[in-house]
């Protein structure tokens, strides 16, 4: 069990400034003392450029550190406010590079967002949108498998963040059985990433809705919120009840690692040294925790 981080989201900068490269990004986690790392596929403008080969130094960076990549993350803004052809055949063009990404990296994981119809709460029926998001992953299952590549499948926001509508696997019995539908269907090896931050905003108790994902589980998105937007603040600064999270990784025998999905990008950099102690620190307590 090892810590993670999502490298854009601890090192990143706002737009308007400097960016930072991956590679970049890759160096500044290994001097701050992190080896295992989440990266950033999801964002459309990483493909402007020369994009494979900013793979390939990123890899290369952390070999030499004695770092790795795990996990990644594949788009998910879906062109929900202009669903034009165009626009979702440039969505599904991102979707593709990402999957072929994942597979250059190598990565053990790749966090999904299930494609939701976003349909308004009063009159939300769970069986089309699982149907919708079952045609929706197909293709990309296609591709996955051709190339190695394993999702796991997110659990969404709740109500308090979409009101007046509803995600779909905001509920963990819906993710399940998303989840287990695909793997019966395209030969197993898929499974679901427990977002902290999207689970308090839905409500749930975390070691009790961990207990029922159980064996699935296969990564983590660890941050925090005070359950009515989706903040991605440093734990214990928002109201996620930590104890009762790691009492539920432990419960269910979780031997993956703690993976951060931060949003530091807003404090200037000069600033965060002291930020990025504490989230090595609060990691390793976790992983104590649950090494006991």
């Amino acid at each position: 069990m090892d810590l993670s981080i999502n490298l854009l989201g601890v090192y990143g900068t706002m737009p308007g400034e400097n960016p930072v490269t991956v590679t970049e990004a890759v160096q500044l986690a290994a001097d701050d003392g992190f080896f295992v790392y989440d990266f950033p596929l999801a964002d459309p403008t990483f493909y402007d450029g020369d994009w494979r080969s900013e793979i390939d130094r990123a890899m290369n960076c952390a070999a030499r550190n004695g770092g790795v990549f795990r996990y990644a993350h594949v788009p998910f803004q879906f062109p929900w406010a202009d669903p034009s052809p165009e626009n979702w055949a440039r969505f599904e063009g991102f979707m593709s590079l990402a999957i072929e990404g994942a597979s250059m990296l190598g990565v053990r994981w790749v966090a999904l967002h299930p494609y939701t119809t976003n349909e308004p709460a009063a009159t939300y029926e769970a069986g089309p949108c699982r149907d919708a998001a079952l045609d929706h992953l197909r293709p990309w299952l296609a591709q996955a498998g051709e190339l190695g590549v394993h999702f796991a499948v997110e659990n969404m926001q709740g109500d308090a963040a979409c009101h007046p509508h509803r995600r779909y696997c905001a509920k963990v019995d819906e993710l399940i059985e998303l989840v287990d539908t695909i793997n019966g269907d395209w030969d197993g090896g898929h499974g679901i990433c427990w977002d902290v931050g999207h689970a308090h905003i839905a409500a749930h108790q975390q070691a009790e809705a961990l207990k029922a994902v159980g064996g699935r589980l296969r990564m983590t998105h660890i941050h925090d919120n005070y359950a009515g937007a989706d903040r991605h603040l440093l734990p214990y600064t928002g109201s996620v009840d930590w104890s009762d999270f790691i009492a539920g990784l432990k419960a269910i025998g979780y031997d993956g690692d703690i993976n951060y999905e931060m949003n530091l990008k807003r404090i200037p950099s000069e600033l965060r040294p002291g930020l990025i102690a504490y989230l090595r620190d609060v990691g390793n307590a976790f992983i104590a925790a649950l090494e006991q």
